[in-house]
């Protein structure tokens, strides 16, 4: 596992343009939750034809929206902070 300490504003930068793909995930090191967040883009992307998309597409900015607000906590914790 990366000890490295991770750093808000990069994992910032990394939600904005790339957090639909779950980089910002994969940084703090929840790959579990980066494949997720991949996935769904993808089935969203694969679905757009038959006008169902919106639902992965939609499951998954929510996701990313809670992330912006849950982003402090979740680098604290990927540090050994507490909550």
């Amino acid at each position: 596992m990366d000890r490295t300490p991770k750093n808000l504003l990069l994992t910032y930068i990394l939600c904005l343009p790339l957090g639909l793909l779950g980089a910002h995930r994969f940084y703090l090191g929840h790959r579990a939750l980066g494949v997720v967040y991949l996935i769904l883009t993808v089935a969203g992307l694969a679905s757009a034809p038959w006008g169902i998309g919106f639902v992965f597409g939609g499951v998954v900015l929510l996701l990313c929206l809670l992330d912006l607000v849950r982003l402090p906590g979740l680098v604290r914790r990927a540090n050994g902070g507490l909550n």
